[in-house]
């Protein structure tokens, strides 16, 4: 079973932030807290109730956490051990929907591309089916056969004609491009 990543963007609706967290005693404190708290939900998952892991989320101490807490609690609900609400789940869940949405959309195109539609054995990871040549289509390997059936061979190329060489470059330099252009077989007299 893959792991699912959660969607990188995080929501915020701004006004309705504002009317939540200006109104409490300490609305930074309170407002750090709960993009913390939703920072959690959004990339690790429920929030659990249980105050010392809320004061290790939200990065209060012990005394702080429970005068927050008694102004950040009733907008969550609290059961079964976690602290959720709804509207975060709901943003949540219409993120993955988007993330899905895209790659299904991206795996259309990448079928609609390539000509083929992928059938992957359950055993094969995502890195092997990267990874392997086979998938690659030939026109992308550079391997087109010429119209008679037979691969194309590479031909020799002229070198170039030599610029000047410039008054800020030794003499000693240019012999040495030379022997080293030589020993490669890519031109160069000496």
């Amino acid at each position: 079973m893959s792991k699912i990543t959660p969607p990188l963007r995080l929501l915020v609706d701004i006004p309705a932030w504002q009317r939540e967290v200006f109104n409490m005693p300490n609305p930074a404190a309170a407002c750090g807290a709960l993009l913390l708290l939703k920072m959690h939900l959004w990339r690790v998952g429920p929030i659990p109730d249980d105050n010392h892991t809320l004061t290790r989320i939200t990065g209060t101490t012990p005394a702080e956490w429970k005068k927050l807490r008694r102004d950040i609690e009733p907008l969550f609900i609290v059961m079964h051990g976690e602290w959720q609400r709804e509207d975060w789940n709901d943003e949540l869940e219409q993120a993955y929907h988007a993330v899905n949405r895209a790659s299904q959309a991206g795996k259309k195109a990448n079928a609609a591309r390539w000509g083929q539609c992928k059938k992957v054995s359950e055993s094969e990871s995502e890195s092997d089916r990267n990874r392997s040549p086979n998938r690659i289509p030939d026109r992308i390997l550079n391997n087109k056969e010429n119209r008679n059936g037979q691969k194309p061979t590479p031909q020799a190329q002229k070198p170039k004609a030599r610029a000047k060489a410039s008054k800020f470059v030794s003499g000693d330099f240019e012999d040495d491009v030379r022997i080293a252009e030589r020993d490669l077989g890519i031109g160069g007299e000496v």
